[in-house]
């Protein structure tokens, strides 16, 4: 079956998900430093695709900064604020009153917690961004997301890359070099 292009079905895709609330998982926190040198905690959430919502499988990043001036408390967590570090591990339910050896120890744990996070939108530079405002509990803690493959059996597949390869064997065959040739139109 055939079909007819329409221009004006054409659709641009937006990076920018709707102000409001997303149930999610937390996928990933790693640290990161910018180009400027700021360290920055970088939490992934891939919004769940067991709760009925828009946007299933799609990603939203927050970002926790180290404090210019950490306090006590602040420098327990690597210079972050320990306010947001505990903030986001009660929204994630990790147990009240646990003690953790390390920063890399609390994070490991938040992997593959719900949580809710509220989006909002914010001007930066003249672009229109979405930021994380709010970090809630979940209002589905049974899971059932099933993570999205990245690959699919029922895809049809374009191009198909090579299956094997020569091996490289040594030869004793010299180059030839190729004549000069000024006539060359390139």
């Amino acid at each position: 079956m055939g079909f007819k292009s329409n221009w004006n079905e054409a659709a641009q895709g937006s990076s920018i998900k709707p102000e409001g609330d997303y149930e999610c998982l937390i996928a990933k926190v790693e640290e990161r430093v910018t180009k400027n040198g700021k360290e920055n905690l970088n939490i992934s959430m891939v919004i769940r695709n067991d709760v009925e919502q828009n946007y299933k499988n799609g990603y939203i990043f927050d970002t926790l900064w180290k404090k210019k001036e950490p306090t006590n408390a602040d420098l327990q967590v690597k210079g972050y604020g320990y306010g947001q570090i505990m903030a986001l591990g009660k929204a994630a339910g990790l147990p009240d009153g646990k003690e953790y050896e390390s920063l890399e120890q609390f994070c490991g744990e938040l992997v593959n917690k719900p949580m809710r996070v509220t989006i909002k939108h914010e001007e930066y530079n003249g672009k229109t961004q979405e930021r994380v405002s709010r970090r809630n509990p979940t209002k589905y803690p049974t899971v059932k997301h099933i993570p999205k493959q990245t690959t699919t059996n029922t895809a049809t597949a374009y191009a198909q890359p090579q299956q094997s390869y020569a091996s490289a064997q040594q030869t004793n065959q010299g180059f030839t070099d190729m004549p000069l040739d000024d006539d060359l139109p390139f």
